[in-house]
């Protein structure tokens, strides 16, 4: 929430301005305008959040004095309409920026302890060098984002506030450490996708990386770029000794069930065939909703898929709701028992009880196993 002094002038000034048809505008309207410029501000990839400001992407540095030191304006408005049709020049269009670029980002890698061999590599040309610089850019993007994974342990309460977002729809929340986090409401599925993301990285019993986890993108702030694209699950989940496939959705109607059952069956359905031959792991399949349709829960609770060959494949895909997910994580964090093991135990459970009962009723029992599991934890 804004200061007080700020939420005032704010909206004096939206008394002071009116729209074409004599209303005045919203003070969301300010606060959209000056998100939307920090947006495309960081869409370069030159610029991220720091705080409540702004900084500078350290790994860009060298390439941002080169690009800012140039200060040529066109000779005529001619060549200003040609360089706008064909773009501005970059530094790393010139061969010897291009070059200095690259050995600034060599020299990080080395200060970082990344391995990376150039020998041999080609560097005759500014697009040479510009394919070297993508693959250590690449290097350096994957070290930040497992640092990054690192530190999500330690702000569980943070992860844990956004699935209270999205669960109650609302876009921003304050903390007890006095930061606003938000989540906005077009981007909800986005960020329903990420913070699971999060929280099985706050977790932190991956087998796999953290970058392998996810199938939609981040920017250099590790926020959402959209939503996983199809013909895949949204995030996998490699463990020591099982895998763990995690479907979300927002929808919550009759809908659902024609909107995930197949697509949810057949992601779940591919992961086990692969895992079955690259390493023999168990694939469980979970799926999150504020709201478990049953007919949903009853394409689950039967849990089978033919492949092209008419073999049939039993499948272990749960559905819980978002709210009982986030009970069993700060269960998990308060009670000091972050185990994944816990899981695998309550996703077991859940699939013990499908043979005897029906959606509705399996339903009941997945919250029963839940609320169990959450109350041995905190006793």
């Amino acid at each position: 929430m804004l200061p007080k002094p700020h939420r005032e002038e704010l909206e004096a000034t939206a008394r002071s301005i009116l729209k074409p048809d004599g209303e005045p505008y919203k003070v969301q309207t300010f606060n959209d305008y000056a998100d939307a410029n920090f947006r495309y501000l960081k869409a370069t990839g030159l610029v991220q959040s720091k705080g409540r400001g702004l900084s500078l992407v350290p790994e860009k540095h060298l390439f941002i004095e080169r690009l800012t030191a140039e200060t040529g304006v066109p000779e005529s408005d001619r060549a200003y309409f040609i360089t706008l049709c064909n773009g501005a020049a970059l530094p790393t269009d010139n061969q010897d920026s291009a070059l200095a670029v690259l050995a600034d980002l060599l020299q990080q890698l080395r200060r970082r302890g990344i391995p990376f061999d150039v020998g041999g590599k080609p560097t005759d040309t500014p697009a040479d060098i510009e394919i070297i610089r993508h693959q250590i850019e690449a290097l350096l993007a994957e070290a930040n984002e497992e640092a990054y994974a690192a530190q999500q342990a330690a702000v569980w309460e943070e992860i844990a506030a956004y699935m209270e977002l999205i669960i109650t729809r609302r876009n921003r929340k304050t903390l007890s450490n006095g930061e606003e986090i938000e989540v906005p409401q077009a981007e909800a599925p986005a960020y329903f996708e990420w913070v699971l993301w999060r929280a099985f990285l706050a977790i932190n019993s991956l087998a796999n990386k953290p970058y392998e986890a996810r199938r939609f993108k981040i920017d250099q702030d590790f926020l959402p770029v959209g939503t996983a694209p199809g013909n895949g699950p949204d995030l996998i989940f490699e463990f020591d000794d099982f895998v763990l496939v995690v479907e979300v959705t927002l929808t919550a109607n009759s809908r659902q069930e024609a909107a995930e059952g197949e697509p949810v069956r057949r992601h779940v359905a591919d992961l086990v065939a692969f895992y079955q031959e690259q390493s023999g792991k168990p694939v469980y399949g979970l799926f999150i909703a504020n709201r478990i349709d049953s007919n949903t829960a009853e394409t689950f609770r039967i849990g089978i898929w033919y492949t092209n060959t008419d073999e049939k494949m039993r499948l272990d895909i749960i559905p819980i709701t978002l709210a009982q997910f986030k009970d069993v994580f700060e269960a998990l964090f308060a009670s000091g028992q972050v185990d994944v093991a816990l899981i695998r135990e309550l996703l077991e459970q859940c699939g013990s009880l499908r043979p005897t009962h029906e959606a509705p009723a399996w339903k009941r029992e997945i919250a029963d196993v839940v609320q169990r599991t959450v109350d041995q934890l905190l006793q």
